[in-house]
């Protein structure tokens, strides 16, 4: 199972997600250094042996400016949420070579035809326990077979209540897509959970940032 840290950028710094109320997040402070400076961050990812990185680009999600500049100088393998809604969206991102690997979250998709395209990663963005803008049947019935699917509770981020079980179960007996989760990552039982149903990773940051998850420790044992 993978353990992928995440960050979460707005304005040119780390800032703290909780709940997805955006408006309200705050620079990052984390134990892992004394910085809300992105590439800080990862490097420090890097040196507990991360050897790939969650951005969500929280500017070029909500449509008002990007973090492009600062997010191609991370150096680490970057799966990236810029907020790409549409094929012409994708292709432009792709050509900036900012990412690695392409994220594309329900609550910005508005072409369900980009689906098909195998090199991508399809966030299904839930918020308060439903499925932002789409019908989960809808998305299974298109998606590529071969696209890892993150379960993405926007509610949970950065609130450490635990991550849904139920949710995931259910997602998992419905595709055999490979399954990441992320938002509201406890502690350890957690991550034991996410193992045992058979996740294939898990994106952490809260519960890093504030020592609960020693993330080299937890990269070592679920490597």
């Amino acid at each position: 199972m993978e353990i992928i840290p995440v960050i979460d950028i707005m304005n040119n710094i780390a800032v703290h997600g909780q709940s997805g109320n955006r408006e309200d997040y705050k620079p990052l402070k984390t134990v892992l250094c004394d910085s809300s400076n992105p590439i800080d961050i990862v490097k420090k990812y890097k040196e507990n042996g991360a050897e790939k990185v969650y951005i969500a680009d929280l500017n070029a999600i909500m449509k008002n400016g990007n973090n492009f500049n600062i997010i191609k100088d991370i150096d680490l393998y970057k799966i990236v949420d810029a907020g790409v809604g549409n094929k012409k969206d994708m292709e432009y991102i792709k050509n900036l070579n900012i990412c690695d690997k392409l994220i594309i979250g329900t609550e910005t998709l508005d072409d369900l035809t980009i689906l098909n395209n195998k090199d991508i990663i399809l966030s299904l963005d839930f918020k308060n326990g439903k499925l932002l803008n789409y019908e989960l049947k809808e998305i299974l019935e298109r998606v590529n077979n071969h696209i890892p699917l993150i379960i993405l509770d926007i509610s949970s981020v950065g609130t450490q209540r635990g991550i849904n079980k139920n949710l995931i179960k259910n997602i998992i007996d419905k595709t055999n897509n490979p399954i990441y989760i992320g938002g509201g990552i406890k502690n350890e039982t957690d991550l034991k959970d996410a193992h045992d149903l058979g996740v294939n990773g898990v994106l952490v940051a809260t519960a890093i940032h504030r020592g609960i998850l020693n993330l080299k420790d937890i990269i070592e044992k679920y490597r």
